[in-house]
Order: C-alpha cells, then sequence, then structure tokens
C-alpha cells in the first residue's frame, strides 16, 4: 500500500503533520492530512487521510484513519476506513476495526480484531461448539 502517494497532478501530497523522533506530544492530534509519526505520542490521533508510524514511534492511545502503516508500537485501539497494515517491527496491542488487515511476519498483535464490512457490528458467534463426551480416565498399573 503506498503511503503518500502521488496525486492526479503528479506533484506528491505534502506530508502535513509530522512528529520527529526526539518529539514526546501530548494530548490530541487530529489532522486532515497525512500524519507521521517518528516519536512518543500520548492521547488520540484522527485524520481522514493516511498514518504512518515509524520503527522508533511509541504511541498511546486510539488512532482513526483511512489507511495507517504500523512499523512501531501502539498501545490502544485502531479504526481505519481501510487498510491497516503491521510491518514485521510493528506490534499493536488494543482492538482493531479495519476493512482489510495485512499482518507481516514477525508483526505483534494482541487484541480482538473485527474487519471488512461488519467491523462496526457487534461479532456474534456463527455457532457454538458442543461438548462432546468427556474421555475416560486411565489408571497406570504398577
Amino acid at each position: 500500500m503506498p503511503m503518500f502517494e502521488q496525486n492526479k497532478g503528479g506533484s506528491k501530497k505534502p506530508d502535513e503533520t509530522i512528529v520527529g523522533i526526539d518529539v514526546t506530544l501530548t494530548g490530541n492530534l487530529k489532522s486532515e492530512g497525512n500524519i507521521q509519526i517518528n516519536g512518543k505520542v500520548k492521547g488520540t490521533i484522527t485524520t481522514k487521510s493516511d498514518i504512518f508510524i515509524g520503527e522508533q514511534a511509541v504511541i498511546d492511545g486510539s488512532i482513526k484513519a483511512k489507511n495507517i502503516t504500523n512499523t512501531g508500537t501502539v498501545q490502544g485501539n485502531i479504526e481505519t476506513e481501510a487498510d491497516l497494515e503491521l510491518s514485521p517491527t510493528g506490534k499493536v496491542f488494543g482492538d482493531l476495526a479495519v476493512k482489510n488487515l495485512i499482518i507481516k511476519k514477525g508483526a505483534t498483535f494482541s487484541g480482538k480484531s473485527m474487519m471488512g464490512e461488519e467491523k462496526k457490528k457487534e461479532i456474534k458467534p456463527v455457532y457454538e461448539l458442543e461438548e462432546g463426551p468427556k474421555p475416560q480416565e486411565q489408571t497406570k498399573e504398577k
């Protein structure tokens, strides 16, 4: 998934907001454009565009965007309109509500995931497993 691709005019879309590697941001970050996080953020991040989370980034809070590529660490829930990609170094500890989930080998994910068009609906079991007969206890002969 190209993160900051070219627009119809042929020029590159601007990286509207960049949180540098040495920056620690406490509070909510809201933007209409793309966001690139390389530092630390404690708070909610929201954009109608794309988010790229750098390898050394640490985010403690919820994230909502069109597409997200994560190569860093996120402690919080993530919601996307389209794709969430977890790279081999990406870590997410929280719940996901995404249209498409791409998890590369080596990535870490701990939480619940809701995908596709059903992402906003409550997940209900399709069927329940029936309990079969319990296995007989085996006795050891001496």
